[in-house]
């Protein structure tokens, strides 16, 4: 099935602090409203803060048109936000307590700032008594001091792309299913001399980062537990040094972003492909056969990657709290949620029982993306991820270019990690 164009994931943004945006804002958000409250007549309204574009925008129209209809004594008021700004503008909504009754954000980064910030109301009373929540996996609720603030319903991650012809070509009778097996079949391939052997993002930023780190994952590295595990560290490390060295990765992946590996590898000149589910409509792009596969797992671990995508959250000052979670449960965490979002946006279900839909199943290049959305790695609790993040994909994009060795790049990581990690508190669970 051919899906429509979705972007890469939304890449996070650095929250201002709370005191720092009211003293830049200095007055309410009025005339796009929030809070809820009043209605139209009998009708209750509860207002949805979004920047969704798009495939996405589409999917959220949908169900809030379903909802409504299903409800209607209920209107929905989805208030357009500017992605970048929408962080700087729930922290300011706390002051003037006026909280949208519903909101996305960028779970990775946004979470522990607008915790903090007092933005997000307290989930755990809906989520202890919500009949389904077994269907969940542990990483979909988000929590702070053991308290549900953040709901995960589907997420973007990463995979394998591989080029069917190559492998063929190259006597690779199936994908690899570890990252030994990865090293031998570049070599395979790099020494035919017709082909290229990996296309990833090597860039110096959160890409690059979170395309190198579930080669640490699978081991059990994390940020939390970076510091302490230095021999991993320097091994994935010298792992990416001596495939740049034997020219499995191009020094120019240094600077791709992940729309441009992914050209590169439709070109046809690549063997693999590091990259994620919103790909998967772009396939036809490509002028030969090709498949998906998990990450390759590390020596002795398992194929774990990291959750990208938003986090859906219900404002602290809001009066209608019990209506924005049915608004939840009925419109964002259904199955059929679940199933629209990826037929809509190829997003991946995070419920078990959407990740099950034929819509689903019936996709064998969507099926490495859904077993991956069951079993991810969990983001530190830290305002300063980003940061973190920078840090490693500064000393990744260092190693492909040739500019640091691995381990230097290694040592610059870890001294990068845990300084994010302290500026933003210290805390990382």
């Amino acid at each position: 099935m051919r899906r429509p164009r979705v972007p890469s994931f939304r890449l996070p943004l650095v929250a201002a602090s709370l005191a720092a945006v009211v003293a830049a804002s200095g007055c309410a958000i009025s005339s796009d409203g929030g809070g809820g409250g009043g209605g139209d007549g009998d009708k209750t309204v509860l207002t949805f803060w979004s920047y969704y574009v798009g495939a996405q925008k589409t999917w959220l129209d949908g169900r809030v048109a379903a909802f409504e209809k299903a409800n209607p004594d209920i209107d929905v008021q989805v208030v357009e936000t500017v992605g970048d700004q929408q962080d700087q503008r729930l922290l300011a909504s706390v002051a003037t307590k006026t909280t949208p009754d519903l909101f996305i954000n960028n779970i990775v980064v946004d979470f522990p700032t607008l915790v903090a910030g007092g933005v997000t109301a307290d989930l755990t009373p809906y989520w202890e008594k919500y009949a389904d929540a077994g269907q969940w996996p542990e990483q979909a609720a988000w929590k702070n001091d053991g308290k549900v603030y953040n709901l995960l319903p589907f997420t973007n991650l990463l995979g394998m792309y591989y080029n069917k012809d190559v492998l063929a070509e190259s006597g690779i009778t199936e994908p690899p299913k570890t990252l030994d097996e990865l090293q031998e079949d570049l070599a395979t391939v790099k020494a035919g001399g017709k082909y290229e052997g990996l296309a990833l993002s090597g860039a110096p930023t959160v890409e690059g980062a979170w395309l190198f780190a579930p080669q640490l994952l699978g081991e059990q590295v994390d940020y939390c537990t970076w510091a302490d595990s230095g021999p991993k560290v320097s091994a994935a490390f010298d792992r990416l040094g001596s495939w740049t060295s034997a020219g499995y990765i191009p020094q120019a992946a240094a600077t791709w972003d992940q729309n441009d590996s992914w050209q590169q590898f439709v070109t046809g000149r690549y063997a693999f492909a590091f990259n994620g589910n919103w790909q998967l409509g772009n396939g036809g792009d490509a002028a030969f056969q090709w498949g998906t596969a998990q990450y390759p797992a590390p020596t002795g671990g398992s194929s774990v990657v990291y959750p990208g995508g938003e986090g859906f959250g219900i404002g602290e000052t809001s009066k209608n709290k019990d209506l924005a979670w049915k608004f939840l449960q009925e419109a964002i965490l259904s199955p059929e949620a679940g199933e629209q979002i990826f037929t809509t946006a190829g997003s991946i279900p995070v419920r078990s029982d959407a990740a099950q839909s034929s819509a689903i199943q019936d996709d064998a290049n969507a099926l490495p993306f859904a077993t991956a959305a069951q079993s991810t790695g969990q983001w530190p609790n830290n305002p300063e991820t980003a940061t973190a993040q920078t840090a490693l994909g500064t000393a990744v994009s260092s190693v492909i270019s040739g500019q640091a060795t691995p381990a230097d790049a290694a040592a610059s990581a870890t001294d990068g990690i845990a300084k994010a990690l302290a500026e933003g508190g210290g805390t990382c669970r």
